[in-house]
């Protein structure tokens, strides 16, 4: 009995809410059956739209089925999702409550969507070959141009390109030549690819004993081919990057590839340069700084397997690699990975999906775990991999807490006190370079009235405006949205002209130095001086060129940067994130401290940090100058299970947001209503505490209101039901919902 044909696909509509996100049928037509397949990207008819963009999940046979719409049109099949990221693909939806359009959309770069709607060739490049032996073509009349054509390819092939520069050589030629039967030629496709031909090698295959020992105990858990998971905690310098090189080499030797991520676009060139410099075209770089081609062709490569590496940002988790063999997560404590946009997944709960699913290796890398990851380590979940010296006799920084109260009794109100200028000095009379960190942008923080007390207030967000000082003026910037005001003469609410700015960022500390040091070469790296595509780099490789002496910014340069040369790191202001309201502010002040005092005496020159404060007692202050991140632990982990907070428990975070305040308002009750209705009926196994509705931290931003409701529970397979019934009854609400499951603060 032969087999039904497979001429109905089933697919889920990519433009569609998660509320219609549900499989559709459609016949496929003669000319496609048997190129269509799950994970195929179609064009098809629905409802008043001309065309969809939809995702085959599913093939079927035509019995049963009554007249059925057909598929317009079929991707190409280089574009079609592999297997294994159609499972991904339903893991998403399933774990972050988004629809099938936002999951494919968060996976594949924007222009594979675009090929379903225009017929656009790729670029080619053509190479030339002679057809004939040199006795053929010496018999032959050609003219001048033809003759230097005929020697060039002589040697071998060689592309229009070369053959244009080089021998000048014009399209009219070897057309002829063509058509004379003397050349042929052959068509590649063109990739856009920023990186091509860079690199450098700087000897990470020179290991130190305690290295090798790493590398050792990572390679066997790589070579295992079975789903695992490990954290390599080192202490800042300790060369994590050399270890994770040599595992990488030895995954590749075996057949199998890799994904390295990093938290900042800003640390993907010096990342690309050393990966480059060994494994050269066999690497693709994924990042939302690169055009929509440059994103495409990097698909387009790894798709058809020149890629052995794919290094980039949150994103490049999703990389279409075969055969994968190691997932790499640098810096991983980082915030960054976890996405505040629909899908709001965490890179590494992807991350170990696709190693539980290929029998791969979950590589964790930081000198600052997070919590919930050295839990998992010192429990057992995770394999515990430690480095504990400096590589190639290295010492890590002294650090000096410079109490800022000294410097306030005196009347110093200069970001800069007495014990940070006074090292500064030291530097730039020796010629080392040093690092300051400023935790905001721009010059001050806000402005006030003195006579009304009133502050400047973004008209669009309840924030405060930032006071920029540059070449276009006395700027106020919402660093939300967006808006941009002149500076006013007169208070907006009492007209008084006495207006007085308050805080600090990195302009105003740039400025400070400027004119107490004017001999000094200065660099500010920061969202408003990196604003290019490789703007980031472009400042590094000068301060790494030692075109500057100082080089001031955010959090930026405090994380994974090498600079032989810095002998000297500054925090301006310790304090700025130990008292936010957030159970991680510690935690994340910790992290920020210890990187940034790392980036001081990496070199063979010893290095110094000074930390300034408000709180020189402050244990997380006095641990993170220790560099003792086992000490901290054990207090955090200790409080963070007393008051039963991650990792001992989840936190999902229902959020209501509109333009509509009073709609707004109205949702969140009516929602809070439901939700403590159904844990008392329908889910009432569910444990759970509900906090709210309350007001998002930022209440308004680019005049949407924002309301929120927090679950503390155990986001397990019962609490995702709840949450996306309860995202179903209010699909059509006057104010919009959604669900976010351990946000980055809470």
């Amino acid at each position: 009995m032969t087999e039904p044909t497979l001429s109905v696909a089933r697919v889920r509509i990519l433009e569609l809410p998660a509320s219609a996100d549900r499989v559709y049928d459609y016949s496929i037509p003669p000319e496609l059956i048997g190129r269509v397949k799950p994970g195929s990207l179609a064009a098809v008819p629905f409802g008043a739209a001309k065309r969809r963009t939809a995702l085959v999940v599913g093939l079927a046979d035509s019995s049963g089925y009554d007249r059925l719409k057909p598929l317009e049109a079929l991707a190409d099949d280089r574009f079609s999702l592999t297997e294994e990221l159609l499972g991904l693909c339903e893991f998403l939806c399933e774990r972050t409550f988004c629809s099938t359009g936002e999951a494919v959309q968060t996976m594949i770069p924007a222009g594979i969507m675009a090929s379903l709607y225009r017929a656009k060739r790729d670029p080619v490049e053509r190479f030339y070959r002679l057809t004939q032996s040199a006795e053929q073509i010496a018999g032959l009349r050609l003219g001048s141009a033809e003759r230097r054509a005929v020697e060039a390819l002589t040697g071998g092939e060689r592309s229009a390109s070369e053959l244009k520069e080089s021998y000048k050589l014009s399209p009219a030629t070897l057309k002829n030549l063509a058509i004379k039967g003397i050349v042929a030629f052959r068509e590649k496709e063109i990739y856009r690819n920023p990186y091509a031909g860079r690199g450098k090698i700087d000897d990470p295959n020179s290991l130190s004993d305690e290295q090798t020992a790493a590398f050792e105990r990572l390679a066997a858990l790589a070579a295992s081919k079975k789903p695992c998971a490990a954290l390599l905690h080192g202490v800042t310098g300790s060369g994590k990057t050399r270890v994770i090189k040599a595992v990488i080499d030895s995954v590749i030797e075996s057949g199998r590839t890799v994904i390295l991520l990093v938290p900042e676009i800003s640390l993907t060139g010096q990342t690309v340069d050393l990966f480059c410099g060994y494994f050269g075209e066999r690497v693709a770089v994924i990042h939302s700084g690169l055009s929509e081609g440059e994103r495409l062709d990097a698909w387009k490569r790894i798709r058809a397997h020149e890629v052995d590496v794919v290094i980039g940002t949150r994103s490049a988790v999703f990389a279409p690699l075969d055969n994968l063999g190691m997932i790499v997560i640098d810096e991983e404590q980082e915030h960054t990975y976890k996405s505040d946009m629909n899908p709001k997944y965490h890179a590494r709960d992807i991350a170990r999906w696709r190693c539980a699913k290929d029998g791969a290796l979950m590589l964790l890398a930081s000198a600052t775990p997070s919590l919930e990851s050295y839990q998992k380590a010192a429990s057992g979940v995770y394999t515990l991999v430690t480095l504990k010296e400096r590589y190639g006799g290295a010492v890590l920084p002294e650090v000096i807490i410079a109490d800022l109260r000294k410097d306030t009794s005196k009347g110093n109100v200069s970001p800069l006190g007495e014990v940070l200028r006074g090292e500064l000095e030291k530097n730039l009379a020796s010629g080392d370079q040093s690092i300051l960190f400023v935790g905001r942008r721009g010059y001050n923080n806000f402005v006030s009235c003195k006579m009304c007390g009133e502050v400047i207030e973004c008209p669009n967000c309840s924030v405060s405006l930032t006071y920029h000082r540059d070449r276009d003026g006395e700027l106020l910037k919402c660093h939300y949205c967006g808006y941009t005001t002149e500076l006013p003469d007169k208070c907006p609410s009492c007209g008084s002209e006495h207006l007085s700015r308050k805080g600090f960022g990195t302009q105003l500390v740039a400025d400070e130095l400027a004119s107490q040091y004017p001999s000094a070469r200065i660099l500010r790296m920061d969202a408003d001086a990196a604003t290019g595509k490789f703007s980031h780099e472009a400042i590094l490789s000068a301060f790494r060129r030692h075109e500057a002496d100082i080089l001031i910014g955010t959090q930026m340069v405090t994380k994974g940067h090498n600079f032989p040369d810095v002998t000297l790191v500054g925090v301006v202001n310790a304090d700025a994130a130990l008292y936010l309201d957030d159970f991680r502010a510690t935690e994340r002040t910790f992290d920020l401290l210890t990187q940034v005092i790392g980036r001081a005496g990496r070199g063979k020159k010893p290095g110094r940090a000074v930390l300034q404060t408000y709180s020189p007692d402050n244990d997380t202050i006095v641990l993170s100058a220790k560099q003792d991140y086992e000490s901290f632990f054990d207090g955090a982990i200790k409080l963070r299970r007393q008051l039963v907070f991650p990792p001992f428990c989840d936190f999902v975070l229902l959020s209501v947001s509109g333009e509509d305040e009073p709609a707004v308002l109205d949702t969140s009750l009516k929602l809070d209503a439901r939700l403590r209705e159904l844990l008392k009926t329908d889910y009432s196994d569910i444990p759970a505490y509900i906090f709210g509705p309350m007001e998002a931290p930022v209440y308004k931003v680019n005049n949407i209101y924002r309301m929120r409701i927090l679950l503390k529970c155990a986001a397990n397979k019962r609490l995702r039901a709840l949450v996306r019934q309860l995202l179903a009854e209010f699909s059509k609400a006057k104010a919009s919902v959604g669900a976010d499951v351990n946000p980055n603060s809470v």
